[in-house]
């Protein structure tokens, strides 16, 4: 940031009193400009009405990490919840309806600057067609999704949380919450 959004004065980078963190701050008007992580949200959608159950991915149209697969997921807008940001989500990028359930996963991605939440969410039909940030989107069971190709390490954790719950669910367990904080060791694509 280089000028103020409310004066239009040069900022400059300081440690605001009664504060413990670098802001940008504007000398002309007074304005501390705080910036704060974004916060992701999407569905883990599921078909459950064969044999095996399959939860539908969509390949990016989109950098970053164009051509590869991800859970349908995106920005936060205002005036939403979260759960009404994962269902809009869905719906954009994989033109699929769904009811939406339990927060699954919350994952910390500090190093961007970014929260993610995922979803479960049961597909109300497979009428599903990709939306504009989407080459395709596909139903996978857990032998088929495409491991290497998944575009972030928050959709791989998801999805293997997802997994190992969904086959507890079957002998009588149930799905749990998970949280993990995602480090620059961990990632590869974040």
């Amino acid at each position: 940031m280089k000028y103020c959004s409310d004066c239009a004065h040069p900022v400059s980078v300081q440690i605001p009193k009664d504060d413990t963190r670098e802001r940008f701050v504007c000398e002309q008007c007074g304005t501390i400009h705080y910036q704060n992580p974004k916060v992701v949200v999407g569905a883990i959608p599921l078909w459950d009405e064969g044999k095996e159950a399959q939860v539908l991915l969509c390949r990016r149209a989109i950098e970053p990490r164009y051509g590869y697969w991800t859970l349908p997921a995106g920005f936060m807008e205002n005036n939403e919840t979260t759960a009404e940001a994962a269902e809009r989500e869905t719906m954009e990028e994989a033109g699929a309806r769904v009811e939406m359930q339990a927060l699954f996963s919350l994952l910390n991605v500090a190093h961007v600057h970014q929260v993610h939440l995922f979803y479960r969410a049961r597909l109300l039909d497979i009428d599903y067609a990709a939306g504009t940030e989407s080459l395709e989107v596909k139903l996978f069971t857990e032998s088929e999704i495409p491991w290497d190709e998944l575009a972030f390490p928050t959709v791989s954790h998801t999805l293997k949380f997802f997994f190992t719950d969904l086959a507890a669910s079957r002998t009588g367990g149930k799905f749990g919450f998970h949280s993990l904080d995602i480090t620059k060791s961990h990632r590869s694509h974040e």
